[in-house]
């Protein structure tokens, strides 16, 4: 893949990200969140440990790691980017939806290519 160049320092108690999970085929999953990453990374492998289709846990990375067989321990991520306070305010949940979207778009991880489903211009508009 391309070497991406990570501009930022985060721990795992960073909040407010944009990360990249990567499975053992080299396919990646774009997620941002609010909370810390420590506890999104801990939701994404409850679901691959606890994977049942049809419920909560049926995501598309828990999905992708049970059925290629892959090990929970091949689960690799890193934050792609920090997302500081808005210096005029705002959205902070909208603007990691934007940035979220470019990192999809910048990494082609859309399916067939990656793991995300689906990705949305909404957070762009209005």
């Amino acid at each position: 893949g391309t070497p991406i160049k990570v501009r930022h320092f985060a721990t795992c108690d960073t909040s407010n990200v944009v990360y990249l999970l990567k499975c053992p085929c080299g396919m990646g999953y774009v997620g941002q969140t609010g909370r810390s990453i420590k506890t999104r990374i801990k939701e994404h492998r409850g679901s691959i440990r606890n994977f049942k289709k049809g419920t909560s846990t049926d995501t598309t990375v828990a999905r992708h790691f049970n059925l290629a067989n892959h090990n929970l321990t091949q689960l690799k991520w890193t934050v792609l980017e920090t997302i500081q306070p808005l210096q005029r305010g705002g959205d902070m949940q909208k603007f990691r939806l934007q940035r979220e979207a470019f990192w999809i778009k910048k990494l082609d991880t859309l399916q067939p290519k990656g793991l995300n489903d689906s990705w949305s211009i909404k957070c762009f508009l209005g």
